[in-house]
């Protein structure tokens, strides 16, 4: 999982997310599918670190957080770089991926690696024999 949908996730760890996306009306499902994952002995991948924002603008000042220490009043915009190593190796053993959006906000500089280095991952992929769905 990537993205604005891990702050829900994270959240619904009871984990603080500072002012991050979260969709509140999700924390249900978000608890339920985790759990189901478990049960059916699927590895469930959610960010360790994340760069975080004290605001959202391509100016924002940044840092780099582990997702148990987000403070309030900022917010988290992409992958840490530890994080985007982990996805980045569990795709490699991957046959058949679906990628449903960015992993930040990858329109700002400073939140695009995380996007733009799994989309080099997913091409290597697939270069590879993947089957790739985004």
């Amino acid at each position: 999982i990537g993205g604005g949908m891990v702050f829900t996730f994270l959240k619904a760890r009871g984990l603080d997310v500072g002012s991050s996306l979260v969709e509140e009306d999700k924390l249900d499902l978000a608890k339920s599918l985790e759990a189901k994952a478990k049960e059916k002995g699927v590895k469930f991948i959610l960010p360790t670190d994340v760069i975080l924002a004290d605001k959202f603008a391509a100016d924002a000042n940044t840092k780099t957080t582990s997702v148990e220490e987000i403070p309030d009043g900022w917010m988290g915009l992409d992958n840490g770089p530890e994080s985007t190593k982990m996805i980045q190796k569990e795709l490699e053993e991957c046959k058949t991926i679906i990628w449903n959006g960015p992993m930040g906000v990858f329109e700002f500089e400073k939140f695009a690696a995380g996007t733009n280095d799994v989309a080099k991952t997913l091409a290597e992929c697939t270069g590879k024999g993947a089957i790739t769905i985004i």
